[in-house]
């Protein structure tokens, strides 16, 4: 079926274009959302003066386009990301996420499904952005990703001066233990010598003892 396109549809053509379409298509969708108007024999001449007065309407909607386009390239778009010590992000950065900036820092609505963001974005820095902003113009946005919220990855070491202390506690403690277990040893005499001593002061006794005065 021929119609004559309202409005940009994507992968269907453009304003002020006649196209062949599906029927079913045109008279269920297009033409009742006011997308399209059938193209038929006795209506050449209306859709011929449609045609005119929508493709002048498509070089301004173009025109209007590029200026959003250079507006756009003129602002420093910055996202802020959680990230680590390293710069490496929590996540990735999202085409939602750089609609919303967009219109945060420009005051320009873009639909994030005309926005293409590389899914890789894992790191702080300078990134790109292709956003389809009309058939003829697709502009390269370049935006930044700022970190915050830094986490570090790995445990902090410890400071030397800990480290040294630690060291000279340990130390320490290994000499206390060792001088107490060296007094323990003199203070405990050994069972036999202790058998012997008994021994000697027994035989004294008794020669003493029978030794007449």
């Amino acid at each position: 079926m021929k119609i004559l396109l309202k409005q940009n549809i994507d992968r269907v053509g453009r304003m002020g274009e006649v196209v062949d379409v599906a029927g079913g298509y045109a008279r269920n969708f297009l033409i009742p959302r006011d997308l399209a108007v059938g193209v038929t024999r006795g209506r050449i001449k209306e859709i011929e003066e449609q045609q005119k007065v929508l493709e002048v309407k498509a070089a301004r909607q173009r025109e209007q386009v590029e200026e959003l386009a250079g507006k756009m390239r003129s602002k420093r778009i910055v996202l802020k990301a959680r990230c680590s010590a390293t710069g490496k992000l929590f996540g990735s950065i999202t085409n939602r996420q750089l609609a919303r900036e967009i219109a945060e820092q420009t005051g320009e609505e873009v639909d994030r499904h005309k926005i293409i963001v590389d899914e890789h974005i894992k790191s702080v820095g300078n990134h790109h952005a292709s956003i389809k902003l009309h058939p003829d113009v697709v502009l390269d946005l370049e935006f930044e990703v700022e970190g915050e919220g830094f986490v570090g990855e790995e445990p902090e070491a410890l400071p030397q001066a800990d480290a040294g202390e630690v060291e000279l506690n340990a130390d320490t403690k290994a000499d206390a233990d060792a001088d107490q277990a060296e007094l323990n040893a003199a203070e405990a005499e050994p069972p036999q010598q202790a058998d012997a001593n008994q021994t000697v002061l027994n035989a004294d006794l008794k020669v003493n003892s029978e030794t007449p005065e």
